[in-house]
């Protein structure tokens, strides 16, 4: 089963350093995140601009050009974990009644979703493992506030100790 979400904003996993997509449902009860790298991070922004610019002429980008010509409408795409619990995605276009499953990596495809305005569906899945997540959130939090205090005592100079009034 699939249910509907929105790309609902980035930011950055301050313990991991990395990006994070935040995916989120209609009713907003779920958020899902998923990590990617930054080069992948530079990639969907790099696409939203050239897009964006591309958008601007009288002709169309080559994706949007090819897909006109060969007749085919993205119609949704798909993002499931699979058994090895590695995030994949498929586009989902259609030409009439057919319709055609392409694999793609999730980047491209968060970049379709956001430049094509197609629905992203999420797998059940994909957000149980989100909301099992989203239940140790608080222990990740707290660990994270741990290392951020080691990080911050260890990186003190002992010449300013003493220096701020308590």
């Amino acid at each position: 089963m699939y249910q509907e979400m929105t790309v609902y904003g980035f930011t950055i996993d301050t313990v991991s350093r990395r990006p994070v997509v935040l995916l989120k449902s209609a009713d907003g009860g779920t958020t899902v995140p998923l990590w990617i790298s930054v080069v992948e991070g530079v990639s969907i922004a790099a696409d939203l601009i050239s897009h964006d610019l591309a958008s601007k002429g009288e002709r169309n980008d080559f994706l949007t050009a090819l897909l006109k010509r060969v007749g085919l409408q993205p119609d949704r795409i798909t993002v499931e974990r699979d058994e090895r619990g590695s995030v994949t995605a498929a586009v989902w276009l259609k030409n009439g009644s057919q319709k055609l499953r392409v694999d793609v990596n999730l980047v491209e495809a968060l970049n379709l979703t956001l430049t094509y305005k197609i629905p992203l569906m999420v797998s059940s899945g994909l957000m149980d493992w989100a909301t099992k997540y989203s239940l140790q959130e608080e222990a990740v939090v707290r660990e994270s506030d741990e290392q951020r205090y080691a990080d911050y005592l260890e990186g003190l100079d002992p010449s300013q100790m003493g220096k701020y009034p308590m």
